[in-house]
């Protein structure tokens, strides 16, 4: 008997026909959401490229930003240049002026006849005193104080505010009288130097010089503590000055000047002013370094009537 030969499917016909329709479905599928697919690709591409911008952009601001401080630090220093350059220009002007009133001076009168050995100091008529001229500024009052900031951020520039308050001295003429008023703020309270110390005016020789040489070397070493101008001007005020010469770098400390600084405490020192005396100003040491010292300085002389100038070295 011969045997039947048994065939065996792997697969139904109804099997094939569902992963038929189940692949057609996952390309059905895959067709619909092929859009959002490139979509979010695109998406992905364009975010990068974003972020890509983002650093360039942050970069070249940042280059923008180093570039402008790099201008405005050039600028600052080129002002300062231009206002050295200004400076000499004027002690030269002033040099010249002294020079020629004193040709004048000496083609008008008559000479002098020698000193009897008895006197020590000639009287000198006022009318005939020579404007004081020092660096630039200018002045007919006859009666100077020099009021010196012995703050410590000077110190590095004692030498500089020495020679140029004896420079000052050097300027003033027989017939003037002077004071030396020496100021700064410690954590114990404000501390005054005064020549002459009975807020009287020294008048103008060989021997008060001397003496007041000696008493700005002495106030070398005491350069510290912080800088009071409402302070220091409140004590002037006893001094029977015409004229206050304000030597400084500019930088009060509004903790110490009742919470002012710039206008505003230009503005309070010029109301305090009552007698309405000139306040010409010297700015020392590193004023370029700091905004606003420089117009400070200025605003306060141009207010009362006085004159600016400012010394770097």
């Amino acid at each position: 008997m011969r045997t039947r030969k048994r065939e065996f499917e792997v697969f139904s016909l109804s099997a094939i026909d569902l992963f038929a329709s189940a692949m057609g479905a996952f390309i059905i599928i895959s067709i619909i959401l092929m859009p959002d697919y490139q979509k979010e690709v695109r998406s992905q591409e364009d975010l990068k490229y974003l972020e890509e911008l983002e650093g360039k952009t942050a970069a070249e601001l940042d280059q923008t930003e180093e570039g402008k401080a790099d201008i405005l630090r050039k600028l600052l220093a080129a002002q300062a240049r231009q206002r050295e350059l200004q400076s000499l220009e004027d002690i030269i002007s002033s040099e010249l002026e002294t020079v020629k009133a004193k040709q004048q001076a000496r083609h008008e009168e008559p000479p002098a006849a020698p000193p009897k050995p008895e006197e020590i100091e000639e009287e000198v008529d006022e009318a005939k005193v020579v404007s004081f001229r020092f660096l630039g500024l200018r002045t007919r009052k006859t009666r100077v104080l020099f009021m010196v900031d012995m703050n410590k951020y000077l110190a590095d520039h004692e030498v500089l505010v020495r020679n140029t308050v004896l420079r000052a001295l050097d300027s003033l003429q027989p017939g003037y009288s002077f004071a030396i008023l020496g100021f700064q703020q410690l954590d114990s309270g404000p501390k005054y130097y005064q020549w002459p110390a009975d807020n009287t005016l020294a008048t103008v020789s060989k021997s008060s010089r001397k003496q007041a040489i000696r008493f700005l070397r002495e106030l070398g070493k005491e350069f510290r503590g912080s800088s009071s101008l409402l302070g220091a001007f409140e004590r002037a005020s006893s001094i029977p000055a015409d004229a206050l010469i304000l030597f400084s770098d500019g930088l009060p400390n509004p903790e110490y000047n009742s919470d002012l600084y710039g206008e505003r405490l230009v503005r309070s020192i010029t109301l305090g002013n009552t007698k309405n005396r000139e306040i010409h100003t010297v700015t020392v040491g590193d004023y370029f370094k700091y905004q606003g010292t420089v117009e400070f300085m200025e605003d306060l002389a141009k207010a009362n009537s006085g004159s600016f100038l400012a010394l770097a070295k």
